[in-house]
């Protein structure tokens, strides 16, 4: 027997995406036949998946067979490697002085109500004690810490990635450096690369050297079971056979489907249907009885396309960031036994304006000519403003002199290699210019009334010396008056520069246990879920590093209620 969810997007699946299936039901879960067995199934090994994974796996009396889609790492692995910290030791040996009670209260307007103040306290608290658990699994993370506003640090590792700064935060927070950069191993220091890939490098290198832990790359659950009574028993999977033709041909598709370049260009989609393709046709049913419990932490759904359509509209004109593994198929999963959802509509989408800084003195406007966001806030404000306000398109309004500030700052030597590509772009590609703003307003296709009313509005709170409209600082403020006119393009379409996201929604979970649960505020027993499968603390606003920290605290806390034998408490829990 099947119980097949009435969910208008449960069968919404693009050609990449895993197939997932109605929920088996079995009347004696013993009495079953079973290919294999484990006491904790961990479904996607990004940075949520190692850290429940690890975590289940302090208990020696567990075993876990951890499965992933691809080779593991997921979007954590492309992500920056950032982690937001408090109170941590490499804020100690940079002089940073931080706690967790000031880093809940700058927290608190980015949370919002989506997680409770208690779980907010709680993630502060455990994250000073994030590095040392990180670090006994082999990755490392250190100073020199750095004063600069950037969406990435060069040669530093410890930097504002967020608000911090922000005339808001500063009237409930002390601001501090919370952005940890993971660090590549000893001697590669000069190596350049993302601090995702050394981090998720390290943790699934401890996998592999656990002795209770399985892993299984190149493998899709694709249905849950579950018994009369509800509870989570087991799961069928399908796996690639490994050092087949199939696997090493999946691998190699995989490697150059999740290339960063590709999906700016578009060229992973044929990519990744050849990759679901060998699946499908290759991968064989493998079923595990699960005697403890699930953990879903298989990413979001930003590359399942149809998915998008249907529930987050506004977004599509999001680059995805991640693998063709963030297809929903967690969601699904949790929606297949009777796991709700919250936020599917919303998606973290970052339009960065800096570097270089000189854009966020200038005016962030709409197609309606009227300025749509505070232009020092941190990227995903500016993204989420672009497409919430003004269909994904927009531009920063400029001068001469501020042009001429933007031209000096893009010769920066510790602007990382890829920021130098996209200013480039855009200063090739994206740029306007004119005489007068009217004439600027004709050549980006905005009202020119409303365009010059924006401008002469923003310059005579300067000259009046009254407070930003949109309580930007004074530091980011100055008269844009001195032609020729500038309009830099900062839309999602435009050339070499995308506007890249991930989905922010998923599975509503019990903020004690980390239990799945459904629509009534009930436990579905044998259910949890992490990371961006879930809603967690960075569902409301993100900033560089809370998505990632959320990953470890969700997986953490996933694995201790499993190793606990705890469940939901109740109903008022739920995130």
């Amino acid at each position: 027997m099947t119980v097949r969810p009435n969910i208008p997007w449960f069968n919404d699946e693009t050609p990449t995406s895993t197939q997932v299936a109605a929920a088996r039901v079995v009347g004696n879960a013993d009495a079953e036949t079973w290919d294999d067995s484990c006491d904790v199934l961990v479904v996607g090994c990004g940075l949520s998946g190692c850290s429940a994974a690890l975590r289940a796996a302090e208990d020696p009396n567990l075993s876990v067979l951890a499965v992933d889609r691809g080779e593991g790492g997921g979007a954590s692995k492309l992500s920056g490697g950032i982690l937001y910290l408090g109170g941590t030791r490499v804020q100690q040996e940079c002089g940073i002085e931080d706690s967790a009670e000031n880093m809940a209260n700058y927290l608190a307007l980015e949370t919002g109500d989506v997680i409770r103040k208690d779980t907010l306290d709680r993630f502060t608290r455990q994250s000073s004690t994030m590095i040392p658990w990180l670090e006994s699994h082999g990755a490392r993370y250190g100073g020199p810490a750095s004063n600069a506003k950037t969406s990435y640090p060069g040669r530093t590792y410890l930097y504002f990635s967020g608000n911090e700064k922000s005339q808001e935060a500063l009237r409930v927070a002390t601001p501090a450096q919370r952005g940890h950069r993971s660090m590549p191993p000893v001697g590669q220091e000069n190596h350049w690369e993302y601090g995702g890939q050394p981090l998720l490098t390290a943790l699934l290198a401890s996998i592999r050297k656990t002795a209770n832990i399985r892993l299984s790359p190149q493998t899709t659950v694709r249905r849950l079971v579950v018994d009369e009574a509800g509870t989570v028993v087991g799961a069928e999977i399908w796996r690639l056979a490994p050092s087949s033709f199939a696997a090493r041909a999946h691998r190699s598709l995989v490697r150059m489907g999740r290339n960063m370049i590709a999906t700016v260009l578009g060229l992973n989609e044929p990519v990744m249907r050849a990759a679901a393709r060998l699946e499908r046709k290759n991968a064989k049913l493998t079923r595990v009885r699960v005697r403890r419990a699930v953990v879903l932490s298989a990413g979001g759904f930003a590359f399942n396309r149809t998915m998008m359509q249907r529930l987050a509209p506004e977004f599509m004109g999001m680059a995805p960031l991640g693998t063709f593994g963030d297809d929903g198929s967690g969601i699904k999963l949790g929606a297949s036994v009777g796991g709700a959802t919250d936020k599917l509509g919303d998606c973290s989408a970052w339009r960065f304006l800096y570097p270089p800084v000189a854009w966020t003195t200038g005016v962030v406007v709409g197609t309606a000519g009227e300025r749509i966001v505070n232009e020092e806030l941190y990227g995903a404000r500016t993204g989420d403003a672009l497409f919430r306000k003004s269909g994904g398109r927009g531009w920063v309004i400029g001068d001469q002199p501020l042009h001429d500030l933007v031209q000096e700052q893009r010769q920066d030597p510790e602007l990382q290699p890829y920021m130098k590509m996209q200013l480039r772009a855009q200063m090739q590609f994206g740029l306007a210019r004119a005489n007068t703003l009217p004439e600027l307003a004709a050549k980006i296709g905005v009202p020119a009334d409303a365009l010059v009313r924006t401008v002469e509005s923003y310059n005579a709170a300067i000259r009046a010396g009254q407070p930003d409209a949109w309580g930007k600082a004074d530091s980011y403020r100055r008269l844009i008056e001195t032609g020729p006119f500038y309009a830099y393009n900062m839309s999602y379409d435009s050339k070499m520069n995308p506007i890249m996201g991930i989905t922010m929604g998923g599975l509503k979970v019990d903020e004690d246990s980390g239990t799945v649960l459904d629509d009534a505020g009930a436990p579905v027993p044998g259910l949890y879920a992490a990371g961006r499968t879930a809603i967690g603390v960075c569902s409301n606003f993100y900033v560089s590093g809370l998505s990632l920290a959320d990953c470890v605290f969700s997986g953490w806390r996933a694995a201790d209620s499993i190793k606990a034998g705890a469940t939901a408490a109740a109903p008022a829990n739920a995130a």
